[in-house]
Order: C-alpha cells, then sequence, then structure tokens
C-alpha cells in the first residue's frame, strides 16, 4: 500500500511539471526557417519555406539573405511567392520564365555590401575571411490572394500554403553558374500574429486528449498491476502498460516542443525527435502484441495449432513457422538472446526486435526531412509510405495467423466466434493507415495534414483501449478471457508448463516479489 502511494505521489510530481514546462515557456510570434539557396542552370529556383496562412489573414515574411561574395547580375534574382492553387502548374512547368508569370508577388532581390567579415560557412577556418553582401526583404501576402482563378472562379475565404522561393530565370539563358556566391537564407514567418501555421491548428488540442486517454490507460493498467505485486502477473500486461506509456510520452514530447517553438519560432529537435521515436514505439508494440495474440499467445496450447495440411506450399510451412515463433514473442526473446541468435525457437525473438528497429529506423528516417514537426505519418515523404505498406504486410500475417487458430481442429468453437470479432479488429488496425491515407488524398490539400494526425491518432487511441479491455476483463468478458492464462496462476495452470517444457525454459521469472509469466 505505502508502495502504491508513492507510486501516484510520483506520477502526480511528474504530470505537474510537465504541465508547467508547457505553460511557463514564453511565446514568440515567428516561424523561423533557415537554410541555403543554391542556384544553377539546371535549378533556378530555390525553395526557402512553404507556410500556411489562416483564413483572412495576413501572412508576413522577413527574409535576411546572406551572400559570400558579389553576385554580379542581380537583374533578374528576385524572390516570389506562389498560392498552393498555382503550385502544381509550377512545379509542371519546366521554364523559369513560364513559372514565374504565376508568382502572386516578386520582389527585387539588391545586395548591399558589407565589407570583409569572417566566413562562418562549414569547413571553413576561424581565421578565413570572405566579402559578405546581404539583402533583407520584408513583405505581406493576403489570404485569401488578389486574382481569380482559372474560368474565373473566385478564391475561397480558407487556409491556404504560400510558397516563397529566390529564383534567377537568366540563368537559364547564360551559362554563368561559377558566378552565381554561395548564399545563405534566414527567413521569420507569421501567421498574422502568430508563429504556428494554419495547418497545425487543432493539433495541440489533438495532442492534449491523447496524453490525457493513454496516460489514463497506463495508469488503470498501472493499477492493475500494482493490485498482483508479490503475486503473480502476466508479461503482456505489461507490453501494453508500455504502448500506452509511450504513446502518451509521445503527445507530452510533441507539446513540449510546440512550446519551444512558440518561444523560439525553431522549436525543441530533441523532443521532436523523442515524440517520433516514442510514437514508432508504442506502433510496434501494438502490432507485436495483435500478430502474439493472433498466433494464439497466452491461450492453452491444446488449443494452437498451425492449421495446415501434410500438402501445405513451402510459402504456407514458412509462414506457419513463423506464427509459431510470434505465438510467445517474450519467450522467444530469451530464447533468442540467450542463444545468440542460435535458438531453434529464436524466430519470434528475431521478428519482435525487427519490428522494434524497422520502425525506429522509419521514424529517424522521417527525421531527415526539413519540417518543423513530427514526419512519423506524413505521407508525402517516403519513410511515410514505407509505414503504409509494411502496415499492409503486417495485416496479411496477423490474418494468416488467425485463420490458423481457428483451422487448428482444436479451437472450441466460441472462442472462433471470438477470434473472428478480433481478427476483423486487428485487420482493421493494420488497413487502418493506408485507408486514412486513401482517405485523406480525397480531401482538399490544406485539409490533409489535420486529417492524418487525427485520423493516426484515433486508430492508435482505439487499439489502445482494445488491447486494455483484452487484459483487464474478467473471465466473463468473452470466451478468450475464459482461456487466456493472462490473469491466471501459472501453478495451477498445466498448459503452460507444457509450453515451457517443450521450449526448454522455465514459463516465467522473478522481479522482486513478482513472478512475471511470459507464456
Amino acid at each position: 500500500m505505502t508502495s502504491s502511494r508513492s507510486y501516484n505521489r510520483i506520477i502526480k510530481m511528474l504530470l505537474a511539471a510537465a504541465i508547467a514546462s508547457i505553460l511557463i515557456i514564453p511565446h514568440s510570434e515567428a516561424k523561423v526557417s533557415s537554410g541555403k539557396v543554391t542556384l544553377s542552370g539546371a535549378q533556378t529556383e530555390s525553395t526557402l519555406v512553404k507556410f500556411a496562412v489562416s483564413p483572412s489573414t495576413a501572412g508576413k515574411i522577413d527574409v535576411l539573405l546572406t551572400s559570400y561574395g558579389m553576385y554580379e547580375n542581380e537583374i533578374e534574382l528576385k524572390m516570389h511567392i506562389y498560392a498552393e492553387e498555382e503550385w502544381p502548374a509550377v512545379k509542371r512547368s519546366t521554364l523559369c520564365s513560364q513559372k514565374i508569370q504565376m508568382a502572386q508577388k516578386s520582389l527585387p532581390i539588391v545586395f548591399d555590401y558589407k565589407g570583409m567579415m569572417p566566413d562562418t560557412r562549414p569547413g571553413k577556418k576561424k581565421t578565413d575571411r570572405a566579402e559578405i553582401y546581404t539583402s533583407r526583404i520584408q513583405t505581406e501576402i493576403e489570404n485569401p490572394p488578389s486574382g481569380r482563378l482559372t474560368k474565373g472562379k473566385a478564391r475561397k475565404d480558407r487556409s491556404r500554403y504560400f510558397y516563397f522561393l529566390v529564383d534567377d530565370c537568366s540563368l537559364e539563358r547564360y551559362n554563368h553558374d561559377e558566378k552565381a556566391p554561395d548564399i545563405i537564407f534566414d527567413a521569420t514567418v507569421l501567421n498574422g500574429g502568430d508563429h504556428l501555421p494554419a495547418d497545425e491548428a487543432g493539433i495541440g488540442f489533438l495532442l492534449v486528449l491523447t496524453l490525457a486517454f493513454s496516460g489514463a490507460l497506463a495508469l488503470l493498467l498501472m493499477f492493475k498491476l500494482l493490485r498482483t505485486i508479490g503475486g503473480e502477473v502476466h508479461v503482456a500486461i505489461i507490453v501494453v502498460i508500455a504502448a500506452c506509456a509511450c504513446n502518451a510520452a509521445s503527445s507530452l514530447c510533441e507539446l513540449i516542443h510546440r512550446s519551444v517553438f512558440a518561444a523560439n519560432g525553431v522549436g525543441s529537435y530533441s523532443m521532436d525527435a523523442l515524440s517520433s521515436h516514442f510514437e514508432a514505439l508504442s506502433d510496434s508494440m501494438v502490432a507485436l502484441i495483435l500478430l502474439s495474440i493472433g498466433g494464439g499467445w497466452t491461450l492453452p496450447s491444446d488449443v494452437k495449432g498451425d492449421g495446415l495440411s501434410p500438402a501445405c506450399t513451402k510459402l504456407e510451412s514458412g509462414v506457419s513457422k513463423l506464427m509459431k515463433g510470434v505465438r510467445n514473442p517474450a519467450g522467444s526473446l530469451i530464447d533468442f538472446v540467450s542463444s545468440g541468435g542460435a535458438s531453434g525457437n529464436g524466430t519470434g525473438g528475431f521478428v519482435a526486435l525487427s519490428l522494434i528497429l524497422v520502425h525506429a529506423g522509419l521514424a529517424q528516417w522521417g527525421r531527415t526531412f526539413d519540417d518543423d514537426f513530427d514526419t512519423y505519418h506524413a505521407l508525402e515523404h517516403p519513410p511515410g509510405r514505407a509505414l503504409m505498406f509494411l502496415r499492409i504486410l503486417l495485416g496479411l500475417v496477423f490474418i494468416t495467423g488467425v485463420g490458423m487458430i481457428r483451422s487448428s481442429g482444436r479451437c472450441p468453437p466460441s472462442l472462433m466466434t471470438f477470434l473472428t470479432k478480433f481478427g476483423l479488429v486487428g485487420l482493421s488496425y493494420f488497413a487502418s493507415l493506408p485507408g486514412v491515407s486513401l482517405f485523406c488524398k480525397t480531401l482538399p490539400y490544406y485539409q490533409r495534414h489535420q486529417a492524418l494526425h487525427w485520423g493516426a491518432a484515433i486508430v492508435q487511441g482505439c487499439s489502445l483501449a482494445s488491447l486494455t479491455w483484452l487484459f483487464i476483463g474478467n473471465a466473463d468478458a468473452s470466451s478468450y478471457h475464459r482461456l487466456s492464462r493472462v490473469g491466471k496462476d501459472a501453478a495451477t495452470d498445466m498448459t503452460a508448463d507444457l509450453a515451457a517444457s517443450s521450449s526448454g525454459r522455465s514459463s516465467s521469472f522473478k522481479f522482486g516479489k513478482t513472478k512475471i509469466n511470459i507464456d
């Protein structure tokens, strides 16, 4: 009882500190971007920043360009601003002279000489100096912008993306690439009087909801876990607690990043990266639990079976061996690590580690794209599309595992009904991201970002809630709860000993005074 009270006190202190860190950080009014302007005959324009502006609002940009050397021909060096309606046509156009005709604004760039100053470019020595020229551009862009669309249609007053580019159309006519010096830009963009782009509207509220919901599920499971201290608990409950905690931690880190973004216009790279990795870790644990339960994990040994005839194909046999390993990821991981990968039952351990590492790799890959906020589910980038195809593949493996249990010849009729429903729920989870992405493509471009975030959060929340019910429900909740080893005493469960003896290891291990069952 004392340990439970101490734990609750620690949780309250951590939550209070987290909320305080979000609220006390001061706010500013601008997004800050920086980078290098690369211009050549083959690439006559360079995108500075893309920014979403709210309806009936003026977007503002303040750009400082620093040139390391004289830009000899500035006549056609300009900054152009494009609205999202014209942007697809701009990307399709091949000539710079065609693109600039579609710009909302055209602003000349004129450099002023600042003198010989320290050369701060990467790779340069501290003693190196260069001729520095600077140019500053400040302007506003109204939303909705002036002018009508093709066929005379008026522009709607809605959130809209604007694209800010630097270009020099003379480069495509004259071969003077070598005369274009290195140019560095620092751009400060405002959405009216707000630093956050319009496509982030509502995301903060969603993150608070996700934090509260996932945290509540984690605390609910933790309460059940604390009641078993000194007794027995199944490792599946611990994994689901970790998945809920990681999902909550992802939201918390992203909220902190947004608060820091409000203070400096850049945000916290570490918090944003942690948010992506916590989200990926939660995804991998949910996928692993679904695959394992679908393959028969926590069910008695006499219910399991590969469900394949002796004449099965090599592909079916391979899937059967894979599912047998995934049926007990915790035990397989122990076998895999203890045997150095040489165990015959190491398939599940390898699959479990691979799932976690692949999700972590996709999250880190997403960090290589220059976006201000978490891009883990961003389908405009390759990592997001790879995650979508991974979900489809895992969904096929999952439904195969469920089918094997149902066709084993040992599955009770009542459990078959549950497995049918569980298979549909699990398959809907794996198919959700491709489904949400396809749905988002039917929406206007400016609505896709919010829709994808809300869709991914709702799917993850539903999956965590379903797994929580699966492991805290009593024996009367479903046929699965009556048969599952979760919540049962391993000492009286003969099937647990049979499963352990077949792999040559114990079906549980001690953590302090608590016995943790893994079969």
